[in-house]
Protein backbone atom coordinates (compact mmCIF):
# COMPACT_ATOMS: atom_id res chain seq x y z
CA UNK A 1 0.00 0.00 0.00
CA UNK A 2 1.31 3.44 -0.93
CA UNK A 3 -0.04 6.18 1.18
CA UNK A 4 0.33 10.21 1.89
CA UNK A 5 -0.67 11.50 4.96
CA UNK A 6 -0.91 15.12 6.10
CA UNK A 7 -3.08 16.47 8.34
CA UNK A 8 -1.92 19.69 9.14
CA UNK A 9 -2.80 21.14 5.56
CA UNK A 10 -5.30 24.44 5.60
CA UNK A 11 -8.34 23.54 4.70
CA UNK A 12 -8.69 25.52 1.41
CA UNK A 13 -5.50 25.89 -0.12
CA UNK A 14 -5.14 23.95 -2.99
CA UNK A 15 -3.19 20.70 -2.67
CA UNK A 16 -0.49 21.04 -5.49
CA UNK A 17 1.87 18.67 -3.61
CA UNK A 18 -0.71 15.77 -3.47
CA UNK A 19 -1.84 16.32 -7.01
CA UNK A 20 1.75 16.20 -8.15
CA UNK A 21 2.32 13.19 -6.70
CA UNK A 22 -0.64 11.65 -8.20
CA UNK A 23 0.80 12.48 -11.69
CA UNK A 24 4.06 10.83 -10.41
CA UNK A 25 2.40 8.08 -8.79
CA UNK A 26 -0.43 7.40 -11.36
CA UNK A 27 1.20 5.88 -14.19
CA UNK A 28 3.08 3.43 -11.99
CA UNK A 29 -0.75 1.91 -11.07
CA UNK A 30 -1.81 2.17 -14.86
CA UNK A 31 -3.59 5.56 -14.39
CA UNK A 32 -5.14 6.17 -17.11
CA UNK A 33 -3.29 3.71 -18.71
CA UNK A 34 -5.56 1.05 -18.32
CA UNK A 35 -6.13 -2.18 -20.77
CA UNK A 36 -9.99 -2.79 -20.56
CA UNK A 37 -11.76 -5.04 -22.59
CA UNK A 38 -15.59 -5.14 -23.20
CA UNK A 39 -17.57 -4.06 -21.19
CA UNK A 40 -15.79 -2.10 -19.27
CA UNK A 41 -14.42 1.04 -20.04
CA UNK A 42 -11.46 2.96 -19.33
CA UNK A 43 -12.25 5.13 -16.03
CA UNK A 44 -11.76 9.34 -15.55
CA UNK A 45 -8.28 10.39 -14.89
CA UNK A 46 -8.37 10.60 -11.34
CA UNK A 47 -5.76 13.58 -11.41
CA UNK A 48 -8.50 15.75 -13.53
CA UNK A 49 -11.28 14.74 -11.20
CA UNK A 50 -9.65 15.46 -8.03
CA UNK A 51 -7.96 18.49 -9.14
CA UNK A 52 -11.51 19.63 -10.47
CA UNK A 53 -12.91 18.57 -7.15
CA UNK A 54 -10.39 20.78 -5.79
CA UNK A 55 -11.05 23.96 -7.72
CA UNK A 56 -14.84 23.96 -7.18
CA UNK A 57 -14.32 23.45 -3.59
CA UNK A 58 -11.99 26.51 -3.34
CA UNK A 59 -14.49 28.12 -5.15
CA UNK A 60 -17.52 27.78 -2.96
CA UNK A 61 -15.92 27.97 0.19
CA UNK A 62 -14.33 31.42 -0.31
CA UNK A 63 -17.24 33.05 -2.30
CA UNK A 64 -20.64 31.17 -1.61
CA UNK A 65 -22.72 33.34 0.50
CA UNK A 66 -26.18 34.51 0.77
CA UNK A 67 -27.27 37.83 2.33
CA UNK A 68 -25.87 38.03 5.94
CA UNK A 69 -25.00 34.30 6.05
CA UNK A 70 -21.48 33.16 6.07
CA UNK A 71 -19.90 30.46 3.88
CA UNK A 72 -20.47 26.47 4.80
CA UNK A 73 -17.57 25.85 7.75
CA UNK A 74 -17.54 22.53 6.15
CA UNK A 75 -17.78 20.81 2.98
CA UNK A 76 -17.05 17.61 1.76
CA UNK A 77 -17.77 16.61 -1.61
CA UNK A 78 -17.59 12.47 -2.46
CA UNK A 79 -17.67 10.91 -5.77
CA UNK A 80 -17.91 6.97 -6.79
CA UNK A 81 -17.15 5.80 -10.45
CA UNK A 82 -19.31 2.47 -10.37
CA UNK A 83 -18.65 0.02 -13.05
CA UNK A 84 -20.76 -3.11 -12.92
CA UNK A 85 -21.67 -6.32 -14.97
CA UNK A 86 -24.72 -8.15 -14.12
CA UNK A 87 -24.68 -11.86 -15.76
CA UNK A 88 -27.91 -14.19 -15.07
CA UNK A 89 -28.93 -17.76 -17.27
CA UNK A 90 -31.54 -19.83 -16.17
CA UNK A 91 -31.88 -23.46 -17.47
CA UNK A 92 -29.07 -23.24 -19.85
CA UNK A 93 -29.41 -20.09 -21.61
CA UNK A 94 -28.48 -16.42 -21.05
CA UNK A 95 -31.64 -14.64 -19.40
CA UNK A 96 -29.71 -11.00 -18.72
CA UNK A 97 -26.83 -9.52 -19.67
CA UNK A 98 -26.66 -5.64 -18.01
CA UNK A 99 -23.98 -3.43 -17.79
CA UNK A 100 -23.64 -0.07 -15.79
CA UNK A 101 -21.49 2.90 -15.96
CA UNK A 102 -21.77 5.68 -13.65
CA UNK A 103 -20.35 8.09 -11.28
CA UNK A 104 -22.04 9.36 -8.31
CA UNK A 105 -21.96 12.65 -6.59
CA UNK A 106 -22.96 13.62 -2.74
CA UNK A 107 -22.36 16.82 -1.33
CA UNK A 108 -22.20 17.55 2.09
CA UNK A 109 -22.72 21.27 3.46
CA UNK A 110 -22.08 21.97 6.93
CA UNK A 111 -23.27 25.59 8.25
CA UNK A 112 -22.38 26.83 11.95
CA UNK A 113 -19.82 25.58 13.45
CA UNK A 114 -18.84 22.44 15.11
CA UNK A 115 -20.79 23.01 18.43
CA UNK A 116 -23.79 23.88 16.28
CA UNK A 117 -24.60 23.02 12.58
CA UNK A 118 -27.48 22.54 10.58
CA UNK A 119 -26.61 18.76 10.66
CA UNK A 120 -29.36 16.52 12.73
CA UNK A 121 -31.31 13.36 12.58
CA UNK A 122 -31.97 12.20 9.36
CA UNK A 123 -29.84 14.35 7.72
CA UNK A 124 -29.02 13.78 4.12
CA UNK A 125 -27.10 16.36 1.75
CA UNK A 126 -27.87 16.49 -2.44
CA UNK A 127 -26.93 13.72 -5.02
CA UNK A 128 -26.72 13.30 -8.20
CA UNK A 129 -25.01 11.68 -11.08
CA UNK A 130 -22.31 12.93 -12.93
CA UNK A 131 -19.88 12.68 -16.05
CA UNK A 132 -18.33 9.56 -17.25
CA UNK A 133 -15.30 11.23 -19.33
CA UNK A 134 -12.79 13.89 -18.04
CA UNK A 135 -14.96 17.09 -19.30
CA UNK A 136 -13.94 19.76 -16.51
CA UNK A 137 -16.60 21.99 -17.72
CA UNK A 138 -18.79 18.91 -16.76
CA UNK A 139 -18.42 17.99 -13.42
CA UNK A 140 -17.70 21.68 -12.09
CA UNK A 141 -21.45 22.50 -13.27
CA UNK A 142 -22.57 18.85 -11.86
CA UNK A 143 -20.65 20.36 -8.20
CA UNK A 144 -21.76 23.47 -8.58
CA UNK A 145 -25.48 22.81 -8.65
CA UNK A 146 -25.25 20.03 -5.86
CA UNK A 147 -23.25 22.49 -4.01
CA UNK A 148 -26.11 25.45 -4.51
CA UNK A 149 -28.29 22.91 -3.27
CA UNK A 150 -26.75 21.63 -0.08
CA UNK A 151 -25.81 25.42 0.77
CA UNK A 152 -29.55 26.30 0.88
CA UNK A 153 -30.67 23.25 2.66
CA UNK A 154 -27.91 23.63 5.05
CA UNK A 155 -29.39 27.51 5.53
CA UNK A 156 -32.51 26.55 6.59
CA UNK A 157 -32.19 23.04 8.23
CA UNK A 158 -29.38 25.07 10.75
CA UNK A 159 -32.02 27.94 11.43
CA UNK A 160 -35.02 25.29 12.17
CA UNK A 161 -32.75 23.37 14.26
CA UNK A 162 -31.32 26.72 16.31
CA UNK A 163 -34.68 28.02 16.69
CA UNK A 164 -36.16 24.45 17.90
CA UNK A 165 -33.68 24.88 20.87
CA UNK A 166 -35.72 27.58 22.69
CA UNK A 167 -38.65 24.84 22.99
CA UNK A 168 -36.56 21.17 23.28
CA UNK A 169 -35.17 19.68 26.70
CA UNK A 170 -31.69 19.35 25.52
CA UNK A 171 -30.67 16.41 28.09
CA UNK A 172 -26.67 15.65 26.86
CA UNK A 173 -25.06 18.96 26.15
CA UNK A 174 -22.78 17.57 22.53
CA UNK A 175 -21.59 19.31 19.45
CA UNK A 176 -23.03 18.35 16.58
CA UNK A 177 -19.81 17.12 14.56
CA UNK A 178 -16.36 15.88 16.24
CA UNK A 179 -13.17 17.61 16.23
CA UNK A 180 -10.86 14.81 14.99
CA UNK A 181 -6.81 15.17 15.79
CA UNK A 182 -6.42 12.31 12.22
CA UNK A 183 -8.26 14.46 10.05
CA UNK A 184 -6.90 15.67 6.69
CA UNK A 185 -5.38 13.03 5.58
CA UNK A 186 -4.37 12.43 2.35
CA UNK A 187 -3.67 8.92 0.87
CA UNK A 188 -3.74 7.40 -2.84
CA UNK A 189 -4.59 4.01 -2.79
CA UNK A 190 -4.43 1.66 -6.20
CA UNK A 191 -7.40 0.88 -8.02
CA UNK A 192 -9.31 -2.52 -8.15
CA UNK A 193 -8.13 -4.76 -11.45
CA UNK A 194 -9.73 -5.41 -14.09
CA UNK A 195 -12.14 -8.27 -14.00
CA UNK A 196 -11.03 -11.16 -16.73
CA UNK A 197 -12.38 -13.79 -17.94
CA UNK A 198 -16.06 -12.65 -18.45
CA UNK A 199 -16.86 -14.68 -21.18
CA UNK A 200 -15.82 -18.05 -19.89
CA UNK A 201 -17.89 -17.41 -16.56
CA UNK A 202 -21.10 -16.78 -18.10
CA UNK A 203 -20.83 -19.72 -20.27
CA UNK A 204 -19.83 -21.68 -17.04
CA UNK A 205 -22.62 -19.81 -15.68
CA UNK A 206 -25.22 -21.75 -18.34
CA UNK A 207 -23.84 -24.62 -17.88
CA UNK A 208 -24.56 -24.62 -14.37
CA UNK A 209 -27.71 -23.06 -14.53
CA UNK A 210 -28.75 -26.27 -16.63
CA UNK A 211 -28.36 -28.49 -13.71
CA UNK A 212 -31.18 -27.24 -12.04
CA UNK A 213 -33.14 -28.62 -15.09
CA UNK A 214 -32.47 -32.09 -13.96
CA UNK A 215 -34.54 -32.03 -11.34
CA UNK A 216 -38.51 -31.87 -11.44
CA UNK A 217 -38.66 -30.70 -7.99
CA UNK A 218 -37.35 -27.24 -8.92
CA UNK A 219 -39.86 -24.78 -10.59
CA UNK A 220 -37.78 -21.60 -10.76
CA UNK A 221 -34.03 -21.00 -10.79
CA UNK A 222 -31.59 -19.10 -12.19
CA UNK A 223 -27.53 -18.79 -11.79
CA UNK A 224 -25.88 -15.16 -11.49
CA UNK A 225 -22.97 -13.59 -11.49
CA UNK A 226 -22.01 -9.66 -10.44
CA UNK A 227 -18.74 -8.73 -11.41
CA UNK A 228 -17.66 -5.08 -10.41
CA UNK A 229 -14.94 -2.11 -10.42
CA UNK A 230 -15.69 0.95 -7.83
CA UNK A 231 -13.45 4.03 -7.52
CA UNK A 232 -13.72 6.67 -4.50
CA UNK A 233 -12.83 9.97 -4.24
CA UNK A 234 -13.47 12.47 -1.29
CA UNK A 235 -12.21 15.75 -0.26
CA UNK A 236 -13.39 18.05 2.56
CA UNK A 237 -12.46 21.60 3.86
CA UNK A 238 -10.33 19.76 6.36
CA UNK A 239 -7.52 18.86 3.34
CA UNK A 240 -9.03 15.05 3.36
CA UNK A 241 -7.81 14.05 -0.05
CA UNK A 242 -8.50 10.12 -0.40
CA UNK A 243 -8.80 8.08 -4.06
CA UNK A 244 -9.38 4.84 -2.89
CA UNK A 245 -11.55 1.60 -4.15
CA UNK A 246 -14.24 1.55 -3.04
CA UNK A 247 -15.34 -2.55 -2.79
CA UNK A 248 -12.78 -4.55 -2.07
CA UNK A 249 -14.38 -7.93 -2.63
CA UNK A 250 -16.09 -7.17 -5.81
CA UNK A 251 -17.40 -10.40 -7.23
CA UNK A 252 -19.85 -12.73 -6.77
CA UNK A 253 -21.61 -15.84 -7.83
CA UNK A 254 -25.33 -16.62 -6.42
CA UNK A 255 -27.76 -19.10 -7.08
CA UNK A 256 -31.06 -19.48 -6.35
CA UNK A 257 -33.68 -22.39 -6.74
CA UNK A 258 -37.59 -22.59 -5.19
CA UNK A 259 -40.62 -25.09 -5.56
CA UNK A 260 -43.75 -25.23 -4.01
CA UNK A 261 -44.44 -28.03 -1.38
CA UNK A 262 -47.68 -30.13 -1.87
CA UNK A 263 -50.08 -27.63 0.42
CA UNK A 264 -48.88 -24.55 -1.62
CA UNK A 265 -45.86 -22.97 0.61
CA UNK A 266 -43.10 -21.66 -1.27
CA UNK A 267 -39.63 -23.69 -0.89
CA UNK A 268 -36.36 -21.59 -1.62
CA UNK A 269 -32.71 -22.02 -1.47
CA UNK A 270 -29.84 -20.50 -2.16
CA UNK A 271 -25.96 -20.26 -2.36
CA UNK A 272 -23.00 -17.40 -2.85
CA UNK A 273 -19.46 -17.02 -3.21
CA UNK A 274 -17.91 -14.24 -3.17
CA UNK A 275 -13.96 -13.26 -4.52
CA UNK A 276 -11.54 -10.95 -5.00
CA UNK A 277 -10.39 -11.82 -8.76
CA UNK A 278 -12.76 -13.60 -11.02
CA UNK A 279 -10.23 -16.35 -11.37
CA UNK A 280 -11.19 -17.12 -7.72
CA UNK A 281 -14.53 -17.66 -8.32
CA UNK A 282 -14.97 -21.79 -7.03
CA UNK A 283 -14.44 -24.28 -10.19
CA UNK A 284 -17.23 -25.02 -12.33
CA UNK A 285 -17.33 -28.82 -11.21
CA UNK A 286 -17.81 -27.26 -7.21
CA UNK A 287 -20.41 -24.76 -8.56
CA UNK A 288 -22.31 -28.25 -10.34
CA UNK A 289 -22.17 -29.74 -7.06
CA UNK A 290 -23.84 -26.75 -5.29
CA UNK A 291 -26.75 -26.88 -7.55
CA UNK A 292 -27.10 -30.79 -6.20
CA UNK A 293 -27.22 -29.83 -2.69
CA UNK A 294 -29.39 -27.20 -3.33
CA UNK A 295 -31.63 -29.29 -5.71
CA UNK A 296 -31.91 -32.53 -2.65
CA UNK A 297 -32.59 -30.11 0.06
CA UNK A 298 -35.08 -28.46 -1.80
CA UNK A 299 -36.66 -31.95 -2.43
CA UNK A 300 -36.21 -32.54 1.34
CA UNK A 301 -38.40 -29.15 2.12
CA UNK A 302 -41.43 -30.37 -0.06
CA UNK A 303 -41.59 -33.24 1.63
CA UNK A 304 -40.65 -32.17 5.60
CA UNK A 305 -43.70 -31.82 8.22
CA UNK A 306 -44.77 -28.26 8.80
CA UNK A 307 -43.62 -27.49 12.58
CA UNK A 308 -46.20 -25.22 15.16
CA UNK A 309 -45.23 -22.15 17.15
CA UNK A 310 -43.33 -24.14 20.11
CA UNK A 311 -40.76 -22.68 22.91
CA UNK A 312 -37.53 -25.24 23.43
CA UNK A 313 -33.99 -24.83 23.77
CA UNK A 314 -32.16 -24.67 20.41
CA UNK A 315 -28.65 -24.91 18.86
CA UNK A 316 -28.20 -22.00 16.47
CA UNK A 317 -25.33 -22.68 13.73
CA UNK A 318 -22.31 -19.67 13.27
CA UNK A 319 -24.10 -18.61 10.48
CA UNK A 320 -27.49 -18.06 12.11
CA UNK A 321 -25.62 -16.81 15.46
CA UNK A 322 -23.87 -14.00 13.35
CA UNK A 323 -27.18 -13.05 12.03
CA UNK A 324 -28.55 -12.98 15.67
CA UNK A 325 -25.66 -10.75 16.94
CA UNK A 326 -25.90 -8.24 14.07
CA UNK A 327 -29.57 -7.68 14.55
CA UNK A 328 -29.66 -7.90 17.96
CA UNK A 329 -26.79 -6.20 19.61
CA UNK A 330 -25.15 -4.37 16.12
CA UNK A 331 -27.68 -2.13 15.48
CA UNK A 332 -28.11 -0.75 18.86
CA UNK A 333 -24.61 -0.32 19.51
CA UNK A 334 -24.92 2.28 16.58
CA UNK A 335 -23.67 5.44 17.73
CA UNK A 336 -25.95 7.77 16.43
CA UNK A 337 -28.67 6.33 17.69
CA UNK A 338 -27.79 7.13 21.02
CA UNK A 339 -28.37 10.67 20.67
CA UNK A 340 -32.32 10.35 18.76
CA UNK A 341 -34.82 10.04 21.63
CA UNK A 342 -36.89 7.89 19.26
CA UNK A 343 -34.66 5.57 19.12
CA UNK A 344 -35.01 2.86 22.04
CA UNK A 345 -31.46 3.64 23.41
CA UNK A 346 -31.41 0.20 24.58
CA UNK A 347 -27.83 0.58 26.35
CA UNK A 348 -26.80 3.90 26.36
CA UNK A 349 -26.46 4.02 29.83
CA UNK A 350 -25.17 1.02 30.48
CA UNK A 351 -21.48 1.40 29.48
CA UNK A 352 -19.18 -0.78 32.43
CA UNK A 353 -22.04 -2.77 32.69
CA UNK A 354 -22.81 -6.39 31.56
CA UNK A 355 -25.30 -7.14 28.69
CA UNK A 356 -24.42 -10.60 27.39
CA UNK A 357 -23.10 -13.37 28.76
CA UNK A 358 -19.72 -12.98 30.36
CA UNK A 359 -17.63 -15.62 28.33
CA UNK A 360 -18.65 -13.52 24.88
CA UNK A 361 -17.01 -10.68 24.03
CA UNK A 362 -18.33 -8.71 20.47
CA UNK A 363 -15.81 -7.27 18.81
CA UNK A 364 -16.04 -4.60 14.77
CA UNK A 365 -12.64 -4.59 13.45
CA UNK A 366 -13.41 -3.45 9.22
CA UNK A 367 -9.03 -3.19 9.67
CA UNK A 368 -8.91 -6.51 8.81
CA UNK A 369 -8.46 -8.18 5.30
CA UNK A 370 -8.96 -11.93 5.56
CA UNK A 371 -9.95 -14.20 8.11
CA UNK A 372 -8.67 -18.00 7.78
CA UNK A 373 -7.58 -16.42 3.93
CA UNK A 374 -10.89 -15.12 2.97
CA UNK A 375 -11.15 -11.65 1.66
CA UNK A 376 -13.72 -9.47 3.98
CA UNK A 377 -16.59 -8.25 2.73
CA UNK A 378 -16.25 -5.66 5.58
CA UNK A 379 -12.86 -4.34 4.85
CA UNK A 380 -11.69 -0.61 4.41
CA UNK A 381 -8.66 1.25 5.38
CA UNK A 382 -10.63 4.85 5.70
CA UNK A 383 -14.26 5.19 6.24
CA UNK A 384 -16.84 7.22 4.19
CA UNK A 385 -15.66 10.58 6.61
CA UNK A 386 -12.26 9.91 5.51
CA UNK A 387 -10.91 8.63 8.60
CA UNK A 388 -8.87 5.20 9.80
CA UNK A 389 -10.80 2.32 10.30
CA UNK A 390 -10.27 0.84 13.57
CA UNK A 391 -10.57 -2.13 15.59
CA UNK A 392 -13.35 -1.39 18.06
CA UNK A 393 -13.60 -3.86 21.12
CA UNK A 394 -17.76 -2.96 21.70
CA UNK A 395 -18.15 -6.29 24.46
CA UNK A 396 -15.94 -7.09 26.50
CA UNK A 397 -16.68 -10.28 28.33
CA UNK A 398 -19.93 -9.61 28.26
CA UNK A 399 -19.39 -5.76 29.91
CA UNK A 400 -19.65 -2.94 27.29
CA UNK A 401 -17.47 -0.98 26.67
CA UNK A 402 -18.11 1.28 23.68
CA UNK A 403 -20.05 1.98 20.21
CA UNK A 404 -20.05 2.25 16.26
CA UNK A 405 -18.86 5.93 15.66
CA UNK A 406 -18.73 8.30 12.80
CA UNK A 407 -18.27 12.27 13.83
CA UNK A 408 -21.62 12.75 15.67
CA UNK A 409 -20.38 12.70 19.10
CA UNK A 410 -22.78 11.12 21.93
CA UNK A 411 -22.44 11.11 25.46
CA UNK A 412 -19.24 9.52 26.81
CA UNK A 413 -17.91 9.03 23.01
CA UNK A 414 -16.84 12.35 21.28
CA UNK A 415 -14.35 10.96 18.23
CA UNK A 416 -15.02 8.58 15.45
CA UNK A 417 -13.89 5.03 15.14
CA UNK A 418 -13.35 5.00 12.15
CA UNK A 419 -17.30 3.77 11.38
CA UNK A 420 -19.53 5.97 9.71
CA UNK A 421 -20.54 4.17 6.55
CA UNK A 422 -22.81 5.17 3.48
CA UNK A 423 -23.76 3.61 -0.13
CA UNK A 424 -22.73 7.28 -1.61
CA UNK A 425 -25.72 8.74 -1.67
CA UNK A 426 -26.86 9.32 1.91
CA UNK A 427 -25.47 10.71 4.98
CA UNK A 428 -22.73 8.18 6.74
CA UNK A 429 -23.56 6.93 10.22
CA UNK A 430 -22.20 4.95 12.49
CA UNK A 431 -22.13 1.06 11.08
CA UNK A 432 -21.34 -2.39 11.59
CA UNK A 433 -18.24 -3.59 9.21
CA UNK A 434 -16.61 -6.59 10.28
CA UNK A 435 -18.47 -7.76 13.09
CA UNK A 436 -16.73 -10.70 15.33
CA UNK A 437 -18.68 -12.54 18.40
CA UNK A 438 -15.90 -14.29 20.44
CA UNK A 439 -16.25 -17.26 22.96
CA UNK A 440 -14.37 -17.95 26.08
CA UNK A 441 -13.72 -21.85 26.63
CA UNK A 442 -15.62 -23.05 23.74
CA UNK A 443 -17.06 -26.62 23.65
CA UNK A 444 -17.05 -28.74 20.30
CA UNK A 445 -20.02 -28.87 18.02
CA UNK A 446 -20.65 -32.68 18.69
CA UNK A 447 -20.68 -31.54 22.27
CA UNK A 448 -23.43 -28.74 22.20
CA UNK A 449 -26.01 -31.42 20.55
CA UNK A 450 -25.54 -33.43 24.04
CA UNK A 451 -26.44 -30.33 25.82
CA UNK A 452 -28.86 -29.34 23.90
CA UNK A 453 -30.36 -32.98 24.65
CA UNK A 454 -29.74 -32.53 28.38
CA UNK A 455 -31.24 -29.13 28.62
CA UNK A 456 -34.93 -30.46 26.74
CA UNK A 457 -34.81 -33.28 29.45
CA UNK A 458 -34.03 -31.00 32.49
CA UNK A 459 -37.05 -28.51 31.19
CA UNK A 460 -39.60 -31.17 30.66
CA UNK A 461 -39.03 -30.74 26.83
CA UNK A 462 -39.48 -33.62 24.27
CA UNK A 463 -37.48 -32.02 21.44
CA UNK A 464 -34.95 -29.07 20.56
CA UNK A 465 -34.10 -27.37 17.75
CA UNK A 466 -30.85 -26.82 15.34
CA UNK A 467 -30.94 -23.79 12.89
CA UNK A 468 -28.80 -23.67 10.11
CA UNK A 469 -28.05 -20.93 7.90
CA UNK A 470 -30.17 -17.60 7.70
CA UNK A 471 -32.12 -16.18 4.81
CA UNK A 472 -31.89 -12.65 6.84
CA UNK A 473 -33.63 -11.19 9.71
CA UNK A 474 -35.25 -7.83 11.01
CA UNK A 475 -35.70 -6.27 14.83
CA UNK A 476 -36.81 -2.44 14.96
CA UNK A 477 -34.84 0.20 16.90
CA UNK A 478 -36.98 2.87 17.26
CA UNK A 479 -39.47 3.44 20.05
CA UNK A 480 -42.35 3.13 18.65
CA UNK A 481 -42.12 0.12 17.28
CA UNK A 482 -42.66 -3.35 19.24
CA UNK A 483 -38.48 -4.65 20.57
CA UNK A 484 -39.49 -7.62 18.23
CA UNK A 485 -36.05 -9.58 16.63
CA UNK A 486 -37.08 -12.17 13.57
CA UNK A 487 -34.39 -14.26 12.06
CA UNK A 488 -35.35 -17.28 9.37
CA UNK A 489 -33.06 -19.86 9.42
CA UNK A 490 -32.47 -22.13 5.75
CA UNK A 491 -33.22 -24.99 7.48
CA UNK A 492 -34.41 -26.19 10.80
CA UNK A 493 -33.91 -29.43 12.12
CA UNK A 494 -35.95 -30.77 15.41
CA UNK A 495 -33.71 -32.98 17.85
CA UNK A 496 -35.78 -35.33 19.82
CA UNK A 497 -34.61 -35.25 23.23
CA UNK A 498 -35.17 -39.15 23.93
CA UNK A 499 -32.95 -40.31 21.25
CA UNK A 500 -30.92 -37.49 19.30
CA UNK A 501 -32.44 -38.06 16.40
CA UNK A 502 -32.96 -34.97 13.53
CA UNK A 503 -36.03 -34.49 11.61
CA UNK A 504 -36.23 -31.73 9.02
CA UNK A 505 -39.33 -29.36 9.53
CA UNK A 506 -40.21 -26.37 7.82
CA UNK A 507 -42.89 -22.99 8.06
CA UNK A 508 -41.23 -21.30 11.23
CA UNK A 509 -38.49 -18.44 12.26
CA UNK A 510 -37.22 -17.25 15.52
CA UNK A 511 -38.67 -14.10 17.11
CA UNK A 512 -38.40 -12.82 20.56
CA UNK A 513 -37.02 -9.50 22.51
CA UNK A 514 -33.37 -9.50 21.71
CA UNK A 515 -32.18 -8.48 25.47
CA UNK A 516 -34.06 -11.44 26.79
CA UNK A 517 -33.12 -14.38 23.65
CA UNK A 518 -29.26 -13.19 23.54
CA UNK A 519 -28.56 -13.57 27.88
CA UNK A 520 -30.44 -17.52 27.57
CA UNK A 521 -27.23 -18.61 26.06
CA UNK A 522 -25.68 -20.89 27.60
CA UNK A 523 -22.55 -22.28 25.46
CA UNK A 524 -20.94 -21.69 22.41
CA UNK A 525 -18.63 -23.84 20.39
CA UNK A 526 -15.22 -23.61 18.86
CA UNK A 527 -16.53 -23.53 15.10
CA UNK A 528 -16.13 -19.97 14.63
CA UNK A 529 -17.11 -19.29 10.82
CA UNK A 530 -17.10 -16.51 8.62
CA UNK A 531 -20.54 -15.30 6.88
CA UNK A 532 -20.00 -12.67 4.20
CA UNK A 533 -22.71 -13.05 1.67
CA UNK A 534 -24.94 -10.62 3.06
CA UNK A 535 -25.44 -6.38 2.67
CA UNK A 536 -26.94 -4.30 5.69
CA UNK A 537 -29.29 -2.00 4.86
CA UNK A 538 -30.00 1.04 7.53
CA UNK A 539 -30.35 4.55 7.48
CA UNK A 540 -26.79 4.86 5.02
CA UNK A 541 -28.32 2.49 2.80
CA UNK A 542 -26.99 -0.84 1.16
CA UNK A 543 -22.98 -1.34 2.66
CA UNK A 544 -21.49 -4.65 2.77
CA UNK A 545 -20.95 -6.88 5.96
CA UNK A 546 -19.60 -9.95 7.64
CA UNK A 547 -20.41 -11.46 10.37
CA UNK A 548 -17.91 -14.32 12.07
CA UNK A 549 -19.08 -15.98 15.12
CA UNK A 550 -19.43 -19.71 16.82
CA UNK A 551 -22.48 -22.36 17.21
CA UNK A 552 -24.35 -21.26 20.46
CA UNK A 553 -26.40 -23.18 22.94
CA UNK A 554 -29.39 -21.18 23.67
CA UNK A 555 -31.61 -22.56 26.78
CA UNK A 556 -34.95 -20.99 25.26
CA UNK A 557 -36.38 -20.01 22.10
CA UNK A 558 -39.41 -19.15 20.47
CA UNK A 559 -40.66 -19.91 16.68
CA UNK A 560 -43.47 -18.48 15.39
CA UNK A 561 -45.16 -18.91 11.95
CA UNK A 562 -43.14 -17.81 8.97
CA UNK A 563 -45.26 -15.20 6.69
CA UNK A 564 -46.72 -17.50 4.09
CA UNK A 565 -46.98 -17.18 0.30
CA UNK A 566 -49.68 -20.42 -0.47
CA UNK A 567 -50.38 -20.27 -3.81
CA UNK A 568 -51.33 -23.21 -6.01
CA UNK A 569 -48.30 -26.11 -7.59
CA UNK A 570 -48.17 -25.82 -10.92
CA UNK A 571 -50.96 -27.73 -12.70
CA UNK A 572 -48.79 -29.42 -15.51
CA UNK A 573 -45.33 -31.32 -15.24
CA UNK A 574 -42.37 -29.10 -16.29
CA UNK A 575 -42.14 -29.72 -19.63
CA UNK A 576 -38.12 -30.92 -19.01
CA UNK A 577 -40.44 -33.31 -16.93
CA UNK A 578 -43.13 -34.10 -18.52
CA UNK A 579 -42.82 -38.50 -19.21
CA UNK A 580 -46.57 -38.22 -20.87
CA UNK A 581 -45.94 -35.77 -23.72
Amino acid sequence: MKTLMNANRLPIRIHSHFIRILFVLGPLWGWPQYVWGAPFLPPSDPRIILKTMEEEMNRSIQKLKLDNFHSPYFLAYRLIHNQEIELIASYGSSYRKNFRNQKIIYVEARYGDYTLDNVDRGFNGPWNYGPLDNAVPSLKQALWDLTDSAYKQALSSYLIKKARKTTDLEKDKLNDFSREKKKGIQAILPPLSLPQGIDILEQSLQRVSFTFGQYPEIHDSYTKAELRWSQRYLITTEGTRLVTPNAFVPHSVSFYASSRADDGMLIESSRRWSAQEVQKIPPEEELMEATKEMSQEIKALRLAELQPPYAAPAILDAEFTGVFFHEAIGHRLEGQRQRDEEESQTFKDLVGQKIIPEFLSVVDDPSLKTFKGIPLHGHYHYDDEGMPSQKVVLVEKGILKNFLMSRRPIKGFFHSNGHGRSDGTKHPVGRMANLMILAENPTPPSRLKDLLIQECRARGKPYGFILKGSLGGDNPTNRSSPQTLRVKAKLVYRVDAKTGQETLVRGVELVGTPLVVINKIIAAGDDQTLANTYHCGAESGWVSVDQIAPSVLVSEIELQRIEEDRKRPPILPSPLHDKAK
